[in-house]
């Protein structure tokens, strides 16, 4: 009778010792944690610096006019005796030497429907000159367009040809102004890109330009 007794009070002895040492404090709190402990986040990227570019700031400015050297080149112009040749009026207010096409043009058909057509502007001027062939737009302003650290010190240009999408221009400086020539072609033809003038020809016509006013 008492090792009956005895015999099961040892093993569950035995099995209660197991029991407790699988269900410690700390074997519990281990558990748990595993169980719910979740993944650290990842730690946000910091965006990459954005570089800012600058861009240059293109500036306006009105040129300085060598009015003297044009008032000497416009009393020495060549006028010939019965020639027609268009003059500004002396009290129109000018900002730019006028240049003007030398063959005789009818002073009673200036601004007319058929005639030259002639505007001064705050900042220069701006003519047509009706052809044949091509009708001649003559562009004069005292605006000079300059990036930052550029100086502006206008000079006298050579003459730049370019052809366009109705015929051809030609740009140029002149005593600190900066004139553009434009020679527009009146056939589809010419405008088709066969041209109306040649480059040869162009320069010749604006180099024959006379001065028609200066203050």
């Amino acid at each position: 009778m008492l090792r009956n007794i005895l015999i099961p009070t040892a093993m569950a002895f035995v099995l209660t010792a197991a029991c407790d040492s699988i269900r410690t404090p700390g074997n519990v709190a281990a558990q748990n944690d595993a169980e719910v402990t979740e993944p650290a986040e990842a730690p946000e990227e910091t965006p990459a610096a954005v570089e800012v570019v600058e861009r240059a700031t293109v500036t306006l400015k009105r040129a300085e006019i060598d009015w003297e050297a044009a008032r000497a080149d416009y009393a020495a112009r060549e006028i010939f005796p019965g020639d027609n040749t268009f003059s500004v009026a002396s009290e129109t207010t000018l900002s730019v030497p006028v240049l003007l096409p030398s063959s005789p043009v009818s002073t009673a058909s200036v601004g007319g429907e058929d005639g030259m057509q002639f505007r001064p502007l705050a900042d220069g001027y701006y003519a047509v000159y009706p052809g044949e062939a091509y009708d001649m737009i003559i562009n004069g302003t005292d605006r000079l367009a300059a990036a930052p650290g550029r100086g502006l010190t206008p000079t006298d240009t050579a003459l730049r040809f370019e052809e366009t999408m109705t015929g051809s221009q030609v740009a140029f400086s002149r005593y600190g102004a900066s004139y553009l020539v434009e020679f527009a072609c009146k056939s589809v033809e010419a405008t088709n890109g066969d041209g109306c003038i040649t480059e040869a020809d162009a320069k010749v016509a604006v180099q024959d330009l006379l001065l028609a006013g200066t203050q």
